[in-house]
Order: structure tokens, then sequence, then C-alpha cells
């Protein structure tokens, strides 16, 4: 991971930019934000889902049951 400051990445964009094709790169922000940078892939923006490929199982549980298994997982029950 490689981790830059807002001047160093006003200096050296381009250079971070060809980075983040390689590796995990952090902008900080002098108010303590921080950000990622992400190459833009050939299939983003085109309407493809990422899960189109996962199969479908089928299970005997409805929307509702499920719902309340997040939220009980979430609450630490």
């Amino acid at each position: 991971m490689l981790v830059f400051d807002v001047s160093d990445f006003s200096q050296n964009a381009s250079k971070v930019f060809d980075a983040a094709l390689t590796d995990d790169v952090i902008i900080n922000n002098k108010d303590g934000k921080s950000y990622r940078i992400l190459p833009f892939t050939k299939d983003a923006g085109t309407g493809k889902s990422p899960l189109e490929e996962v199969p479908c199982i089928t299970a005997d549980i409805t929307t509702q049951e499920i719902v309340e298994l997040i939220r009980e997982n979430r609450a630490g029950i």
C-alpha cells in the first residue's frame, strides 16, 4: 500500500495514478479524511453486474426472515 498526502498527490498525480494500477493507493487529506484511488476498468460503467455470473440458489426463506437475521447479527445477538 502506498500512502500520499494531498500535496504529494498534486505534484505527482500521473505517477500516483500509474502506481494505482499495481498497488493500493491512499491519499490523506489535511482534514484527516482518506481516499483510495482505484483504476477504472473496461467493464466499469457498462451496466454489467459484477454478480452476473454468480449462480442462484433455491432457499426456503423469506425476505423478512433474511432482514431479521441481518438485524439480529448487527445487534450482536
